[in-house]
């Protein structure tokens, strides 16, 4: 019985040891985990014990761009259309019919170019009536002519016999009053040949006008009249339009009166059939705004040598507001919009070796969007031409991440 008593109080002294040893070692490793905790702050990118800072955040898989630098201005994009700077329906300028036709549609006709011939036949026998009177008017100034000169010889010859009293103070009378009619009728001839010659003339100018000419450069866009019509003074025989320049009519907002079309800088007009631009030389506001649309026009001139553009081609505008100014030119993809506003995440250069960069949030006030992507003023922007902004993985960035 003693036996069994020591071997269970044995048992009993070595299982106590057990939850001893089994103790302290818990203890020590408690001590160890509370030490390191403690540690934790003070760990860096160096290692434990070594300041570096704040925790740095697991890194993020992201896409970034540059930021450009920009000398530009707010632009309107507007539409309109292609107008030809002169259209005119050429028009005959005398009546007569139709006998030739010398231009179709789509001629090109230069200034002088002739485009219809009118039977002539009337005015010119109208006009060979009135060379005819031309010519006796002026075989009757010679005769009058004549008759002045005898009338001014007989009223000498009389005068100096009136002192021997050959010739009475009557017949005097009647040579000085058969020289005045003499004279008279000397003018009345003048004026003859005038009205004569002047019948000629306007004979002669009819006569040019049965031949219809192009009165400046263009494009026939329209035969009015075929041959064998009868045409009246002003009837239209051919509708020609002027090719280079072109007009483009643009239709802008009304908001935009004061500050668009001041700057030729930047001015586009895009041709919409094939995307095509070309720089206006002159831009001109007409200060007149719709009642129903609130929209005005603006009117820019474009060289057109090559005939590409056409009148009636659907345009838009790339119309410039305001002055340019220095912008910073960003990704749309990289503007964030949050409860906070609206930011753009640029990348931090870290402050240590071997640490990762961040994305720093920076709030950002958008000018105006154009192309994909936002041009913000670089005056206090909190960020330069320098730097790069996040474009991709931004919505999941944390803040020191």
């Amino acid at each position: 019985m003693e036996d069994k008593e020591q071997q269970t109080e044995s048992n009993r002294g070595n299982s106590a040891a057990v939850v001893a040893v089994m103790a302290i070692v818990l203890v020590v490793v408690t001590v160890i985990v509370i030490q390191m905790i403690q540690q934790a702050p003070m760990a860096g990118p160096g290692g434990p014990g070594v300041p570096g800072g704040p925790p740095q955040m697991p890194p993020a898989a992201v896409i970034v761009a540059p930021i450009q630098a920009e000398n530009t201005q707010k632009q309107a994009i507007v539409t309109g259309t292609l107008r030809a700077r002169s259209k005119m329906a050429v028009a005959a300028q005398e009546a007569g019919a139709v006998v030739k036709m010398l231009i179709d549609e789509g001629d090109e006709v230069q200034p002088g170019t002739t485009l219809a011939i009118l039977d002539a036949r009337r005015i010119k026998a109208q006009l060979d009536e009135a060379r005819a009177r031309l010519t006796v008017a002026s075989n009757l100034f010679e005769q009058r002519q004549a008759e002045h000169v005898r009338a001014e010889i007989d009223l000498r010859m009389k005068a100096g016999l009136t002192a021997s009293k050959a010739v009475s103070q009557s017949d005097v009378l009647d040579a000085e009053k058969t020289l005045k009619v003499a004279a008279s009728q000397v003018k009345s001839a003048a004026d003859g040949i005038s009205e004569a010659q002047s019948r000629v003339e306007l004979l002669d100018v009819q006569l040019s006008d049965l031949t219809v000419k192009a009165p400046l450069a263009g494009v026939v866009v329209s035969r009015n009249v075929e041959p064998g019509e009868w045409v009246a003074a002003g009837t239209s025989v051919a509708t020609i339009v002027t090719m280079d320049p072109m007009e483009a009519w643009l239709r802008v907002p009304a908001r935009h009166l004061d500050a668009a079309g001041n700057e030729l800088a930047g001015f586009k007009v895009r041709q919409s059939a094939t995307g095509q631009t070309f720089t206006p030389t002159k831009v001109t506001r007409v200060p007149e705004v719709n009642g129903r649309s609130q929209l005005f026009t603006l009117v820019a001139t474009v060289s057109n040598p090559d005939r590409k553009l056409i009148p009636g081609e659907s345009v838009t505008g790339i119309v410039p507001i305001g002055k340019p100014a220095e912008h910073l030119r960003v990704p749309l993809n990289a503007i964030v919009h949050s409860p906070h506003g609206t930011v753009i995440y640029v990348v931090q250069k870290p402050l240590i070796d071997d640490a990762l960069p961040t994305g720093r949030p920076v709030s950002a006030r958008i000018a105006f969007a154009r192309n994909g992507s936002a041009f913000i003023a670089a005056d206090n922007a909190g960020f330069s031409a320098d730097d790069r902004v996040v474009v991709e993985g931004n919505q999941r960035l944390l803040p020191g991440q």
